[in-house]
């Protein structure tokens, strides 16, 4: 079962913890930025645990890895997805699920050789530019109604 949150109790939050360090973010694509600096977040757990408190959305369950939406502790424009898993079926799943449960469009920005590409074109995420060595991806909530 996948579960989708924004607050998570003492218990959750140190599962995930140990749970994201047996995960490999090989592409590198597992950040968020803040202050123009790119924050890992499995070596910053804490912004990671931070950004939930304040609104951000996590999804996770067992063996599936995590999907998380940046943007609403910020009250940004853009909401962004950030995948880290070993699979590209948990993957999937994990976007279905958080596709389901967010009310705006998302944004997602991953290396160009990154796998996981073909997972969110599955998924109705869409070219919307190229950023060098990464490209922007999205999905819009009212165009992809499942």
């Amino acid at each position: 079962m996948i579960i989708v949150k924004s607050q998570l109790n003492k218990k959750e939050r140190e599962s995930l913890e140990f749970t994201l360090q047996e995960y490999s973010d090989i592409y590198g694509d597992f950040y968020i930025t803040k202050d123009n600096l790119r924050l890992f977040l499995k070596e910053n757990p804490d912004v990671l645990f931070d950004c939930l408190k304040k609104g951000d959305k996590i999804a996770f369950g067992e063996s599936t890895g995590f999907a998380v939406v940046f943007g609403y502790s910020d009250n940004a424009n853009r909401k962004y997805l950030k995948l880290l898993t070993k699979s590209d079926e948990s993957s999937d799943k994990l976007i279905k699920v958080i596709q389901q449960n967010v009310s705006n469009d998302l944004y997602a920005k991953i290396k160009k050789n990154n796998p996981i590409r073909k997972v969110l074109e599955r998924n109705n995420f869409r070219f919307v530019g190229d950023r060098g060595k990464e490209i922007l991806l999205k999905w819009n909530k009212f165009n992809n109604k499942r």
